[in-house]
Order: structure tokens, then sequence, then C-alpha cells
């Protein structure tokens, strides 16, 4: 089993407020904290400039 190929991990640290406002979002809109994090996430990095960051444009 090659584990480049298995999800990884993200361990996050929130704050009170930050958590209290997954929590309540989450039971307005019927979704996990989870779900929420990863839209988030996906959103971020969506809203990145093309080729920002990417592997491809880091120097060796």
């Amino acid at each position: 089993m090659d584990p480049t190929k298995l999800p990884r991990t993200l361990d996050l640290e929130l704050s009170a407020e930050a958590m209290e406002w997954l929590l309540t979002t989450a039971q307005q809109t019927g979704r996990c904290e989870e779900e929420l994090i990863l839209e988030i996430l996906d959103r971020a990095l969506q809203s990145r400039n093309p080729g920002q960051n990417s592997p491809e444009s880091e120097s060796p």
C-alpha cells in the first residue's frame, strides 16, 4: 500500500469563537463541522491565484 495515495490527516486548533461559529452554522444548515471546514478550505484554495505556491512554481 502506497501511503502517498491515502488521505492526509490535518489537525486544527480553533479559537472558541471559531468553534462556536462552526457549531452554530452546522446546526443552522444541517451539515457537520468537518464538511464546513472542508468547504472553507476549498474556497480559500480556489480563490488563490493560479500557480501560486504550487509545486511547479517553487524553485529547487
